[in-house]
């Protein structure tokens, strides 16, 4: 048998770096600096912290249990059948919800290109186009993804070096978050926590490591040393261009879509803004393209896990990709870019990976990881109350949905198993 190539952790960091760093600093930038003004900087670094810990978290059941899954097996093996279902549907929910969000980022930034653009019915050709290349399955996505690591790096780099020089200390003197947060109907605390849930949709990515840690050298060591790194790099990354975005733009921040473009185009002259812009777009496709690959085999994974999900949700085609799972993932996903705009589908994101965290976080209390438990139930708390109401209502009726879905299947399976025991008796 062929030895699998296990990650390096130089693989582990590059793998870190494009499944963190995303569309969120570049076209959110504005909305946490509306809520928060330069106390946004103090936000990603909470956030980034509170991250870090819920990182942690995940590394320390990873241990436990290898395989793949993430908080699905760590709700599944420590608490059950029922809160495994949940915390499993929640997993491929949260794919379906990046899928939607970024398709819907992909088009925000293009509107500043092009103002007119029609983005609803474009971004539904786009998921549906998706949803029919994944259906015929593809190899596209193993030279998408390095071409957009190389991309999303070169970016950073580009954006630092070019616009560093805009940056003017006047633009920091005024904590406007106590003036801006009053005009938009909310206090300063309030400003603050709306930007910091705001946050962490920028480092939602972070649960592909340690739901990769079988495919590590030595992940008990390499993981959390990794993890660390990765993580720190990419709290530096979001507080250097937010540093700069605020020092170059200043109380305009809020009013560009792409506030670094438009920082970008002070340097470079009016077409920096279009080639910046393309160069977020290329970056954004590639996860675009990761996530409609990826969001179906999650849920295919679970029929076959036999995790209340339907035998035929896994059952694959002649090209080898799960049909049931490929169109309930493309129709889930264009139901969701209807929803909402992109601020509120990045909310309903955080929604998502916040019961993950939660569950996850009890799960290291039972396993006695006590501290880090503790430290992430506190953070995934503070965390739930920076959703908008809107954000809330939506994630507690899917969490209710599921629950009925649940419980309907448990007693079609009660009701089939007697039907059995009689059957069986009758043939006695």
């Amino acid at each position: 048998m062929k030895e699998t190539k296990l990650l390096s952790p130089t693989a582990i960091f590059l793998l870190g770096i494009n499944s963190i760093i995303g569309s969120g600093i570049f076209l959110l930038a504005g909305k946490i600096y509306q809520d928060a003004g330069t106390l946004s900087l103090l936000a990603i670094l909470f956030a980034g912290l509170s991250i870090f810990v819920i990182a942690f978290s995940y590394a320390n059941m990873s241990k436990i249990y290898p395989e793949n899954g993430g908080a699905f097996v760590y709700a599944k093996e420590t608490f059950g059948r029922f809160p495994g279902f949940v915390i499993g549907s929640i997993t491929w929910l949260l794919g379906v919800v990046t899928l939607a969000t970024e398709v819907s980022a992909l088009l925000t930034a293009l509107k500043m290109i092009f103002p007119n653009l029609a983005t609803r019915p474009i971004g539904l050709l786009v998921i549906l186009l998706l949803g029919v290349i994944s259906y015929f399955g593809t190899s596209i996505i193993a030279g998408l993804d390095n071409i957009t690591s190389f991309v999303k790096l070169l970016i950073v780099v580009v954006f630092v070096g070019t616009c560093v020089w805009l940056v003017r200390g006047e633009n920091f003197t005024t904590l406007s978050v106590l003036t801006e947060s009053s005009s938009a109907g909310h206090h300063a605390v309030s400003g603050f926590l709306s930007a910091y849930g705001t946050i962490f949709f920028f480092f939602t990515g972070f649960s592909f490591l340690p739901v990769n840690a079988e495919k590590m050298k030595n992940p008990a060591k390499n993981l959390p040393k990794m993890m660390a790194i990765v993580m720190l790099t990419c709290i530096t990354v979001y507080l250097v261009i937010q540093t700069i975005t605020i020092g170059s733009l200043g109380a305009n921040l809020p009013a560009t879509i792409v506030p670094a473009a438009t920082a970008f185009s002070k340097v470079v002259g009016g077409i920096g803004i279009p080639l910046f812009v393309i160069a977020i777009c290329v970056s954004i496709f590639g996860v675009i393209v990761a996530t409609t690959f990826n969001t179906p085999t999650i849920l295919a994974s679970l029929a076959e896990s036999h995790e209340d999900v339907p035998m035929i949700v896994a059952k694959t085609n002649h090209f080898g990709t799960a049909t049931w799972a490929i169109f309930l993932t493309t129709l889930g996903a264009m139901g969701l870019f209807l929803s909402g705009n992109y601020v509120f589908l990045s909310g309903l994101t955080v929604f998502m990976s916040f019961v993950q965290y939660l569950s996850t976080g009890l799960a290291n209390i039972k396993k006695k990881f006590v501290w880090i438990g503790v430290g992430t139930v506190i953070f995934s708390l503070v965390l739930l109350t920076s959703f908008t109401l809107n954000v809330l209502l939506f994630g507690v009726s899917i969490l209710l949905l599921l629950v009925v879905i649940y419980f309907i299947v448990k007693l079609d399976d009660e009701e089939r198993e007697k039907w059995l025991q009689e059957r069986g008796k009758n043939h006695g």
